[in-house]
């Protein structure tokens, strides 16, 4: 009798943990075979034209797995936790992380996102490597699906250019509340001198999703620190916008950098057409960068992308994106071609 109660004890300790906590295994495999081009052209010289053939990873989102769980702690609070790795499916290396404020290069295991948290009532709390607030906005409000080749703004845009994930970090977000919500993060170099401060990362975002419209404020801004780096504060804001009309979805961007005396202003409208299991995006983007020497850069960029859902976790994709940069007298002119397969897990 004792020992029938004692293996009831354990049975019933062993469902309730199940109950309350949980790992998840998940990601995504992306692969393409695509072609690009990059031509280049000034008065009084030769134009240079080079194309290249590939078999690559990450056509339309970058290829990785993770672990992510979450334990039910009572009265509406829970521990979270996500460890996440990016890689090429053309070659099953790991993905290359650059420290945002050391400039050093690594293959981290986790170099996508690393992190540790609490949720409740309250909002959510995570410690780690993680998006910033600012990079949560940026997927919002963009053509050819925001896809990694496809994208108008891919080669075109100068705020691309900012630390989606720079590690070290304390993120903090709001609960949704009639639509809204809001998050914020630091990031800390720790890169202190005896002569220079630590480089800092400070992000934040302010949402609303209600129905239809969707839209989206966000703001970061990054200083490198440390000895014989960038001491100089870059500011990205962006804006982002759409609308769901039911037969298309509406989508715009504009975008805002400063840097050193150096200013952009760069924008992106954009449409999806979803026709069943298929679904088509195209849009243009443009940016215009002052520089404080003087003179501009001014670019345009032109996607188009079809995507073929096979089922709920696999599609096949193809599209095409232009670009073309000016600056001064000289023309640099890109062009991608893929067709690729992805699958979820």
């Amino acid at each position: 009798m004792k020992k029938n109660l004692i293996a009831l004890a354990v049975l019933a300790a062993s469902g309730v943990a199940s109950a309350q906590s949980s790992v998840t295994l998940y990601g995504l495999v992306d692969a393409y075979v695509g072609s690009s081009r990059i031509k280049t052209s000034a008065p009084g010289t030769v134009s240079t034209s080079a194309r290249q053939t590939v078999v690559d990873s990450g056509g339309f989102n970058t290829s990785r797995f993770g672990f992510k769980g979450s334990e039910d702690l009572g009265g509406g609070l829970k521990a979270n936790f996500v460890l996440e790795a990016g890689f090429d499916a053309s070659t099953g290396a790991a993905n290359n992380y650059t420290n945002p404020f050391t400039g050093a290069t690594s293959n981290a295991i986790f170099g996508r996102q690393s992190w540790v948290g609490m949720s409740g009532g309250f909002g959510e709390v995570r410690l780690g490597k993680m998006w910033t607030p600012y990079d949560e906005v940026k997927g919002l409000g963009a053509a050819a699906f925001d896809s990694n080749i496809f994208a108008p703004a891919t080669g075109v845009w100068a705020s691309n250019g900012y630390s989606d994930r720079p590690g070290n970090s304390i993120y903090y977000a709001t609960p949704s509340i009639s639509g809204f919500s809001a998050a914020a993060s630091y990031s800390l170099g720790e890169n202190k001198t005896a002569t220079q401060s630590a480089g800092k990362i400070a992000s934040f975002n302010v949402q609303y999703a209600n129905g239809p419209l969707a839209a989206a404020l966000a703001y970061q801004t990054e200083k490198d620190g440390g000895a014989s780096l960038n001491t100089t504060t870059t500011k990205f804001t962006q804006l982002n916008a759409s609308y769901d009309l039911g037969a298309a979805k509406l989508l715009a961007a504009y975008g805002n950098v400063k840097d050193a005396g150096n200013r952009a202003k760069e924008f992106q409208v954009g449409v999806d057409v979803p026709l069943g299991a298929v679904t088509l995006s195209g849009g243009v983007a443009r940016s215009k960068i002052t520089l404080a020497g003087g003179g501009e850069v001014k670019s345009t960029g032109v996607g188009l992308a079809a995507k073929y859902d096979l089922s709920k976790r696999t599609f096949l994709y193809t599209g095409l994106q232009m670009a073309k940069n000016e600056s001064g007298a000289t023309d640099v002119k890109t062009d991608t071609f893929a067709v690729g397969v992805q699958h979820k897990f």
